[in-house]
Parts: C-alpha cells; structure tokens; sequence
C-alpha cells in the first residue's frame, strides 16, 4: 500500500509549505468545521491524547496527502499532466528528477539574488548596473524573448527588490522554492512520474534547505507571496489572501506545526 501520509515531525512541515497551493482550493473552512469542537479554544499540547491525534489526522487528511486528496478522480491526473508539461516542461520520470534537482540547487532565488546585488543600497543603479542587471534579468531568456521592460521598468524592479529586505531579509524568496518543490514532488506523484518512495525522498532532500531558515510562518508566507510577484511580474491579491487566511486561521496546519525546532 503506497504511503500517502507524512510520518515524521520534519515531513509534515515540509508539507505544511506548500499549503498555499492545498488553500487554493478553500480547505481550511471545512477543516474547521471538522475539527472546530475538539479545539473549543484549546491548546493542543492540552487536549487528551485520542483527540488530538484526531485533530492532527484530519489536517493531514486535508493539508498533507501526497495524492491531495482521498480517491483523486481520474480527472484530477489528466489536469496534472497538462499543469507539469506547460508550465513546467515536465513530461516523465527522468524531466521530474531534473526539474526537482534544479529547484533544488539554483531555483529562483539564486537570479533574484544575483539581481538585487545589481542595485545600490538605496534601490538605484548606475548605468553600468542597470545594463549588468539587464543581461542577467535575460540570459536564460529564450533567444525569440521580446523584452518588453523599459530601462525605467528595470529601476523600478531593482528597487522593488531591494526593498524586500525589510520583510524577508537572508531567506529571500526561499519560501516561494520551498513550496514549489514540494507542489512539485506530488503532481509528479499524481501522473505517475514517481513512486511515493522517490516523491518522498524528493521531499526530504529540500530539508537542509529548510531548518533553521525562517523566523517564523509569516516570514515564510513573505517570502512565498515576494517570489510568486517576481515570477509572474506582478502582485497578486488571492495569493496575499491565501497567506493570510494560513497565518490567522484557527485549522491552519502552520498553528499546529512550528516552523523551527
């Protein structure tokens, strides 16, 4: 019987950063209404062992399965495998390793920090940066790629970037590669690309990167909502939403699972 469930403390928080992608479906209030009358304001170091086993399993029923939910419909796959082969080129077992590996060791913090150590302290650039910042924001650009950025909206990028410092600081837009490297690990589950052994070994592979890296979940979801607004190019308010519904939620599995220790 494949494992579809996390066992260990480390696998469940490493679960619990992708829940930005599991709340794009609205879990949390039906979980609430599931879990609401064993919580009855509650600490959960403080409820009796039998309920709060409860309490936990149902949160890993809605937040931390590999295969997202209980008896996927077929349809669910079908959507999965167009999900991994436009967006993310992934098509078989061997894309899905690679693609993993390369969030891994390089993913999109590595360009965003190379990017932002283009600009001055004080968000500017010299025209010297300005055109360095500009080949790297391009080099792995397709060679048909129409640039579409002005050199203003360049500055305007650069000094959005260097103000993230305030709000995310050394971590940078880890967060957002944490999650996705996770999302990833169980689409490629879902379709068939890999075993639930290899997905959850993929899984862990992410945990050095992980310990220690976030003061807490709202540094987290920072980094999350800084790096999806550099991938897409632009804000977006439902994600800001999602975050905020995770951080204040009373079913939200980041109350249940902290982040460090």
């Amino acid at each position: 019987m494949p494992r579809v469930l996390p066992e260990t403390d480390l696998e469940k928080k490493l679960m619990c950063m992708a829940a930005v992608f599991i709340e794009e479906n609205q879990r949390l209030d039906d979980l609430f209404d599931i879990i609401s009358s064993d919580l009855d304001e509650t600490p959960l170091q403080e409820l009796p062992e039998d309920t709060r086993e409860h309490v936990l399993a149902e949160i890993a029923e809605s937040f931390f399965r590999l295969d997202f939910i209980a008896d996927p419909p077929e349809d669910l796959r079908a959507e999965c495998i167009d999900f991994l082969q436009s967006l993310w080129n992934v098509r078989d077992h061997d894309s899905a390793l690679k693609t993993l590996e390369e969030i891994r060791k390089q993913g999109h913090r590595v360009k965003f920090n190379v990017l932002k150590g283009c600009v001055s302290s004080d968000g500017t650039m010299s025209p010297a940066a300005l055109e360095k910042f500009k080949n790297i924001f391009t080099f792995d650009m397709p060679e048909d790629f129409d640039m579409k950025m002005s050199d203003d909206d360049l500055r305007l990028l650069g000094g959005w970037m260097q103000k993230t410092n305030r709000f995310v600081g050394e971590c940078g837009i880890l967060g957002w590669d944490l999650a996705r490297l996770v999302h990833l690990a169980r689409l490629c589950y879902v379709v068939g690309y890999l075993d639930n052994n290899e997905a959850w070994n993929e899984i862990l592979k992410a945990a050095p990167l992980a310990v220690d890296q976030f003061k807490d979940w709202k540094e987290f979801a920072l980094s999350f909502i800084i790096g999806r607004t550099f991938w897409a190019g632009e804000e977006d308010p439902k994600v800001k939403k999602i975050c905020e519904r995770l951080l204040g939620h009373p079913a939200s599995p980041w109350h249940f699972f902290a982040i460090n220790g």
